[in-house]
């Protein structure tokens, strides 16, 4: 097994891009991201199956393209409640999301995974797109379980060459946490090569 690539050793310039944006090169950084992103935010959205009324907790959302996605899924009566560390990010969502922040659909804060600002058993689900990988993933799937109302699921999505360590281990770390029912795909695709794609579900009724 390949020993895990820790976040902290991310050279500087790719870790003020994309593992934690800020700066001039977080701008570059989002504007990639939005750009390579966008499907794998389509995916996540379709996945969950989201429905109108539903409460979502999307965490990362970087420069926001899966947000409108997510709120039109959940509308009327819904909301999505979005966490990002980087301020570089949250201003980009905010701004990419200006009508929907308006009309009080959607909120973007600054969170984290282990960190959400979350009530317990407040959203019936969590959306996660290659963030993955920077989490303290113990204390990220224990949180996200937490604010999960029973009954709930999660879809998690991350590029495969960035995840530095086997996709199992997120099975194991997730059914670990307290997720039941976890379901791990690899999606072959052309374009920066497999995406991995996770469905967990919170085991209460």
């Amino acid at each position: 097994m390949p020993p895990e690539k820790h976040p902290g050793r991310t050279p500087r310039l790719l870790d003020a891009a994309f593992g934690r944006p800020r700066g001039p090169a977080g701008t570059v950084g989002g504007g990639l991201m939005a750009r390579f992103n966008a499907s794998q935010e389509r995916w996540a959205v379709d996945r969950a199956a989201l429905r109108p009324g539903e409460r979502v907790l999307v965490v990362g959302p970087g420069p926001g393209v899966g947000l409108a996605p997510a709120v039109a899924a959940v509308e009327p009566g819904g909301r999505v409640i979005a966490v990002d560390p980087s301020a570089t990010m949250r201003r980009a969502a905010i701004r990419r999301c200006a009508a929907q922040i308006a009309a009080g659909t959607l909120r973007v804060d600054d969170g984290t995974a282990e960190r959400t600002g979350c009530p317990d058993a407040a959203v019936d689900a969590v959306l996660s797109v290659n963030n993955v990988m920077l989490w303290d993933r113990p204390a990220g799937f224990r949180e996200l379980l937490r604010v999960l109302r029973p009954g709930g699921r999660m879809v998690l999505t991350v590029h495969r060459h960035v995840l530095g360590f086997p996709p199992e281990r997120l099975v194991t770390e997730a059914t670990g946490a307290g997720f039941g029912g976890v379901e791990l795909t690899l999606r072959d695709r052309r374009v920066l090569g497999p995406a991995v794609q996770l469905l967990l579900h919170h085991p209460g009724r």
